[in-house]
Parts: C-alpha cells; structure tokens; sequence
C-alpha cells in the first residue's frame, strides 16, 4: 500500500499526511527547526496559542521562502478562550504572531474551559486543581463556526475529543469538524474512535505518532479510557517464549502496528544509501 500524501477534509481542502509539530520547541530553536522543515520538504506546520512560540514560527515560515499559499497551518484556541467573546480575539492574536492572514485549520485544543480572568495559562484553584469555568464546548465551537464567515479560517475542528464529546458536539452544532487531533500510535489506537469519526467524515490526527515519551502514560479527557491505560496484563508463557525466540538483530517491523505501510521496511545499506542521496540534494536547495 503506497504511503499517502495527503487526505481530503470533509471541506474539500487537502491536508499533507505528515505535519512539523512546534510543540515544546523554545524560541530561537522554532524558528531555524521551521526554515529547515520548509526547506525539506514539509507543507503542514502544526502550531498552538499555548506553545508560545507562534511568533518565532511565522519568522520560520518567512525565512523559509516557502510561499504561504503552499503551506497548511493548524492552529489551536486555548483553554482560557472559550467564552465566545474570546474565541475571534485569540484567532487575531495567533494570526498577528505568526504574521499570516488566515489558518488552514482552527482546532479547539481541549474540551474543557479554564478561567481566563486570572491571565494565567494554566490558572490553579487554592487546593491546587484547575479553575475551570462552566462553558460547553458546544458554545465555544459555536463561535468557531462563525469564523469561516471571515476567511481567517479555512476549516475548524477540535483536538482531544472521545465519542460521547463529539456525539454531544454534533448534536448541538451545525459545522462537523474537519477533525480530530488526539494521541495515536501502536500503544493507544482507540479502534472505536477512530471508526467513529470515520464514519461522521472527520479525519482523526495524530499527534506522538511514535508514541508519547513524556510521562509515560497516554493523555486523555475520558476516564475509563484513562483506567483501562494503567491496567497491567501479565503475558502468557508462550508469548515470554516468543520474545526470548527473536533475533534481536534485526529491526521491529512497525508497518503492522500502524495498519498500514507508513514505513518501507529498508535494509541498513538501503537506508544508508538514501541518507546519503538526500544530504547531497539538500546541498544545492540550502545550507543548514
């Protein structure tokens, strides 16, 4: 199965398969990291209000020479905006700090609502858990909607959601979104999710495609799911017996465990070969 490029929104828009996440990259580090992916070959740069870094990403995009109509840009509204009077301000302050006019893709990064009255990003109760307000992510989607109205945004979507939050999402809103952005990879595919939004046309995204190595332990809104994660299964004997039986030599074949071939399985020479080939294209395109 060859590896896609690009997969359609259900707005007609053609997403790039692999984005340039931003995500705890400092600033004076983002900048030359986005230039350097442009210049490679990268069209989908993932960004976010929270990583405080758009500013320094917009610069990227401009050294890069890169046209902006060639690049898809995501961006994402924070915690602390989703009371509806917030959601187009915090669009234009994205917008100003990465110095484009408009975002491919506008997610709502979490479903849950912080009190943005502190001016913290991450505002604390005095017993130490969140200060979260009592808005619906149905409301503040609802003022995301309005967005496509005034071509700041191409498309919209949310980040983070499980079943029962896009099934009361849909319920009470007009726009499906385009997607689905949540953590993915062989140690948490979420088979029900990923039909679901399937069947309701809404890409899902994968963010830690090769696995989360942060805390160890997968992010997610939905407890039960949350549970099931820390349940520890002890392996049959057979399955010890398989393991010991490897050839440790030789590389883990990870096509099976995305379900598709997203990686050739390459031979070291193979890969060496290519290493080589593509150092010296980068060449004559640019100097890193």
């Amino acid at each position: 199965m060859p590896i896609p490029t690009h997969f359609t929104l259900n707005t007609g828009a053609q997403i790039p398969a692999v984005g340039f996440g931003t995500w705890q990259a400092k600033p004076g580090e983002v900048e030359r990291a986005v230039e350097t992916a442009l210049k490679a070959g990268y069209r989908h740069i993932d960004c976010a209000a929270i990583y405080r870094n758009e500013a320094e990403v917009g610069d990227g995009i401009r050294r890069s020479g890169v046209p902006r109509s060639e690049i898809f840009l995501t961006g994402k509204l924070w915690n602390t905006k989703h009371a509806p009077e917030d959601v187009e301000a915090a669009l234009d302050k994205s917008l100003q700090d990465l110095g484009v006019e408009y975002l491919d893709l506008f997610l709502m990064h979490w479903p849950v609502a912080f009190n943005g009255a502190t001016g913290k990003w991450f505002p604390l109760r005095e017993n130490g858990v969140f200060d979260l307000v009592d808005i619906d992510p149905a409301t503040t989607y609802k003022a995301m909607e309005k967005l496509l109205d005034t071509g700041k945004v191409r498309a919209i979507g949310v980040s983070n959601f499980t079943v029962n939050r896009l099934n009361d999402l849909l319920s009470k809103t007009d726009v499906v979104p385009a997607v689905n952005q949540v953590e993915a990879h062989p140690y948490l595919q979420q088979p029900p999710l990923f039909d679901f939004c399937k069947s309701k046309g809404i890409l899902i995204e994968a963010y830690s495609p090769l696995g989360n190595n942060q805390t160890g332990e997968p992010r997610t809104v939905d407890d039960e799911l949350d549970q099931s994660n820390m349940q520890v299964k002890e392996l049959p004997k057979d399955a010890f017996d398989e393991l010991s039986g490897l050839e440790r030599h030789k590389r883990f074949n990870v096509q099976s465990r995305w379900g598709f071939d997203i990686f050739e399985e390459l031979g070291q020479e193979q890969v060496r070969k290519i290493a080589e080939e593509c150092a010296e294209e980068n060449k004559t395109k640019f100097t890193v």
